[in-house]
């Protein structure tokens, strides 16, 4: 045995190491140092008995000790002695103390050494420690197309794929929490590896799930879940239900990483699809604001229904990995593109080099010194950085980090298998809260505004298509492939990353934008082509006759155009009476009426005649708009709409400079006050009859070529239309475009719609949502007592409260601009356009973009009904066909109840015998509603719940719960 100048004693249990094999001299002489120091570890090593115990450093000052004698240890109620011996003397040894010392408290240790007839004492605090278990969640951020080529990301993750089962294979006989397994994090490196797989590549997967060598978890790619459609979170979360099949392994966790907040909405999405846990690894400091408060504060969030409810649990960023070790190979992967060159695996010499031991002697006496985090669980991912291989020697330094050490106990582990240890553990134990987590990233969406918004059209047209299908083909089956395949492409567009993370970096950028591009435009094109699809069986091009279909459930009017090309041969509309309808020729060449009480679900067939009809009158007058339920006034100095009014009351507030439809154009964080509006403004009149006008504004405006705002009135309709035209300069500098929107409300309330639930701003938000910028689905209302105005964004899903609170640029870690609490204010900003990110997103914007947004003025107070109905009906308009004959179709079903229930959406399954039906519920209690079969009896009717039916028998009344959405399933039969 070598020499050396410590003595190490592994336990307080009688054993001694010898420094050197030969046997003290006789005449030995015994010597004692003068004093002894001590440090208590943070950790806990292995006793012989089995038992952890903490150790003990002990340092002998002034002199070392020589000879024989023994320690005392007395600590936490045990006694132990300890036989010394040592011929050439140490400074220093190692103690393993009594179990239980130090675990639930601080306690005392006392030591005695003993040497001949000499003694010396000392004692220490020791601190109490947890026995902590640490669980690791071994990935790669997914972030695709951020580091590379979106077709390399999928590279390096299908090989993580194999590569990961492979190791865990190799590591199966490790002894257990040291036996790898793989986390993909994500479906979409599962979805598209199965995809182009062979039989037996995909049974490769399916025998790797099985036995636990690759974990799945819900989320199919990290997205923007705020600015979802409701229908959206469902076909999201789908992804996993086909694995679940595939597989035969129930998935029950869905993971986020990167994004910094998550839709409310999501919880009794995930709740009803079986989805009981969400494990979300944050950023940690890029753009996150406040969203970090939640770190390391597990609850159950309960739903907007007040039933539904999911275990959250945010564990601090996804990054420990990369800044102990992942550092060192990520960069050598940006922007390689020969894929040849990819690193396809981490392994080294030595697992232990860079490893935990930092991050967890930071975070644990944090968290044990905080007064909200009393659990001795703790999870923490292990990603090399974004788009990295997998590291191959976690194993080998989990296993022999065990060996060493009893506690901290590290365990390589699946989402799952963390937050069932937390709810086995602690799951009674913690707190329930309710509310949204605003996000934060959702301020990216104005970095690519013509894609935000086309991607918002695309998502409601699909679940029109969906709807308009069951309506049209009674018992055949729907084209579920294609609709799936559409909403992967919105998911695609939707998922948090756009380009390179060095955007001027060329070509690599404007290769990776033009693919995410390509997503928005595919599922563009696959909705249009679906909508024809589901026309198909009536439409008949040239046909005089128009058939206009109601894809909701409550009957309705909406102003309907039709094409010069489909119009010009005609002068004039009758309805299926045979009576002359309103309409007007457009300067366009359209020709527009409005088409009165269309059936719910169901059609109503209009005529095109070549006689003229009568059609003077004229709605518009200098700068004023006037329909009689609406009267609108331009201010011909700025071109904002100076005053909105409806049933005598005002709803414009004069005082503020904001005014209605305000363009503000902002230089990077400057202060709102030196926001520039617009010059220069020309107002006309483009249309002005009996049924409709428009008042166009040309003005120039700070960031762009011109701007044109377009004002309309319809006869007969009690909102404004506007339309907002920018001609967009490429700037590079920060900028921000906000059009503002100042109501005359008293005591004004502001609610937003997201997918599921209704938001209170402010008092439905956590802590830590974001309140600088709020993403929401189709609909805000700012209501006092007696009236409000519900105002809905068709293009630019971003709005802020009060003042343009957007202003922050960089990453803004810890920033005091983020806000803690908004003030009640009638003020909302539309945030349409920005370029604040510094990575990932496009430098500029240019050429013509349109933001549309709707005003319904009321002279009640807030309606959750009638605010969901008028969101809706912006949102998913009438459709409009040229058919073959007179023959109306009857409804399938009519919904008898509560207006603030309605049908979501009509989706049949790919036999043709199956209709979901999705009730949406926005009242404040329990409604009973009831399906009235009209067209087609179903021989059975349940209600879903985890996706399997949960009542077998028909249902006359159904119970949609406050705030709840129920799916309904019915069958028919051939």
């Amino acid at each position: 045995m070598s020499r050396k100048k410590s003595i190490s004693i592994i336990s307080c249990a009688s054993i001694v190491l010898l420094l050197n094999a030969n046997p003290l001299p006789g005449q030995q002489k015994q010597q004692l140092p003068v004093s002894m120091d001590f440090k208590v570890q943070r950790f806990y090593r292995h006793r012989p008995d089995g038992k952890p115990g903490r150790e003990v450093m002990i340092y002998f000052r002034q002199g070392k000790f020589i000879g024989k004698g023994t320690l005392g240890v007395e600590c936490g109620g045990g006694k132990e002695t300890i036989p010394l011996e040592s011929r050439e003397g140490i400074d220093s040894f190692r103690v393993i103390l009594p179990p239980g010392a130090g675990v639930a408290a601080d306690g005392e240790a006392k030591f005695v050494l003993h040497s001949g007839n000499k003694e010396l004492e000392g004692t220490v605090l020791v601190p109490a420690l947890r026995q902590w278990t640490i669980y690791i969640y071994p990935h790669a951020h997914v972030d695709i197309g951020y580091t590379n080529t979106q077709a390399n990301v999928q590279v390096i993750h299908s090989r993580n794929l194999i590569n990961g089962i492979e190791l865990a294979k190799k590591t199966a006989d490790y002894p257990e929490g040291a036996r790898y397994s793989w986390n993909p994090e994500v479906l979409w490196p599962v979805e598209r590896y199965l995809k182009m797989a062979s039989p037996q590549q995909r049974q490769y997967i399916i025998d790797a799930v099985k036995r636990g060598y690759l974990n799945l978890d819900a989320s199919y790619v990290n997205t923007n879940t705020s600015v979802a459609a409701d229908e959206e979170l469902f076909e999201f979360i789908d992804h996993s239900k086909d694995l679940e099949k595939l597989t035969s392994t129930k998935i029950k966790t869905y993971v986020q990483v990167d994004v910094p907040g998550m839709s409310w909405g999501l919880v009794p999405v995930a709740a009803r699809l079986g989805i009981k846990y969400v494990l979300a690894f944050n950023n940690g400091s890029d753009r996150v604001g406040r969203s970090t408060e939640l770190s390391f504060k597990p609850f159950w969030w309960m739903g907007p229904d007040g039933k539904s409810k999911i275990l959250f649990l945010q564990p601090g960023s996804y990054t420990p990995g990369e800044r102990a070790k992942g550092h060192d190979y990520w960069p050598k992967m940006l922007g390689q593109t020969d894929t040849s060159k990819l690193l396809q695996i981490v392994k080294t010499d030595n697992p232990r080099r860079q490893f935990v031991d930092k991050y967890l002697a930071e975070k644990l006496p944090e968290l044990e010194k905080s007064g909200y985090y009393p659990y001795d669980i703790f999870a923490m991912s292990w990603a090399m950085a974004d788009n990295t291989p997998i590291d191959a020697d976690l194993p080998d330094a989990v296993k022999s980090w065990n060996e060493d050490y009893a506690f901290p106990h590290l365990i390589i582990s699946g989402a799952t298998e963390i937050m069932q240890a937390f709810e086995k553990k602690y799951g009674d134990q913690l707190p329930v809260l309710s509310g949204d987590f605003t996000e934060y990233w959702t301020d990216g969406l104005g970095a690519a505004a013509k894609q935000t918004s086309m991607n918002r059209v695309t998502k409601e047209r699909l679940i029109q298509d969906e709807t308009l299908w069951t309506m049209l083909h009674t018992g055949k089956p729907a084209p579920r492939s294609e609709m799936k395949e559409a909403w992967r492409n919105v998911s695609m567009g939707t998922e948090h990353t756009w380009c390179y993370f060095d955007p001027s970096k060329q070509p690599i950028t404007n290769d990776i934008l033009q693919v995410k591009f390509g997503y928005f435009q595919r599922g563009a094109d696959i909705s249009d082509s679906l909508k024809v699809l589901a026309l198909s069986s009536v439409t008949q091009n040239g046909s005089s006759t128009i058939a206009v279909f109601n894809t909701l459930s409550w009957n309705r009017s909406g102003l309907v155009l039709l094409s010069k090309s489909q119009s010009e041969k005609f002068n004039s509309i009758n309805d299926n009476n045979g009576k002359p309808v309103l309409s007007q020729r457009l300067s366009t060449g359209e020709l527009v009426f409005v088409a009165k009480d269309i059936p719910a679900l169901g059609q109503r067939n209009y005529f095109l005649k070549k006689g003229k009809y009568n059609t003077n009158g004229a709605l518009a007058h200098d700068n004023i708009l006037d329909n009689g339920l609406v009267r609108v006034a331009v201010d011909l100095k700025t071109g904002d709409i100076s005053s909105l009014s409806s049933g005598g009351e005002e709803f414009a507030d004069n005082a503020s400079p904001t005014k209605l439809n305000s363009y503000r154009y902002l230089h990077g964080d400057d202060s709102p006050e030196k926001a520039s509006g617009t010059s220069d403004v020309k107002i006309s009149i483009k249309e002005n009859g009996p049924l409709m006008a428009t008042i166009r504004v040309m003005s120039s405006a700070e960031g762009c070529n011109s701007l044109i705002r377009e004002i309309t009135v319809i006869a007969g309709q009690p909102y404004v239309d506007i339309k907002n035209t920018v001609d967009k300069q490429p700037v590079l500098k920060k900028e921000g475009i906000h059009f503002g929107f100042a109501f005359k409300i008293n005591t004004p309330v502001t609610h937003m719609d997201i997918p599921w639930g209704i938001v209170k701003i402010d008092d439905d938000q956590l802590t830590g949502a974001n309140r600088n910028w709020i993403g929401f689905q189709r609909w805000v209302d700012v209501s006092g007592q007696d009236r409000g105005v519900t105002w809905c964004s068709l293009d630019a899903p971003v709005f802020e409260v009060g003042n343009m609170t957007a202003n922050i640029i960089g990453s803004a870690t810890n920033s005091e601009k983020w806000i803690k609490k908004i003030d009640p204010s009638a003020t909302i900003y539309s945030w349409a356009l920005n370029n604040h990110w510094h990575t990932n997103f496009p430098l500029s914007q240019e050429g013509k973009i349109t933001f549309r947004y709707r005003l319904l003025p009321h002279n009640t107070g807030y309606d959750a009904g009638l605010a969901n109905r008028f969101g809706l009906e912006q949102m998913q308009p009438l459709i409009v066909s040229p058919v073959k004959d007179n023959k109306e179709t009857t409804p399938l079903l009519s919904l008898q109840g509560n207006k603030n229930v309605v049908v979501s959406i009509l989706k049949t399954d790919s036999t043709g015998d199956v209709v979901q039906i999705r009730l949406r519920s926005v009242s404040d209690k329990d409604e009973n509603v009831k399906l009235n079969w009209l067209s087609r009896k179903p021989v059975s009717v349940d209600l879903l719940s985890n996706n399997a039916a949960m009542d077998k028998s028909p249902q006359e009344e159904i119970l949609v719960p406050a705030m709840g959405v129920v799916t309904v399933e019915a069958k028919f039969g051939r």
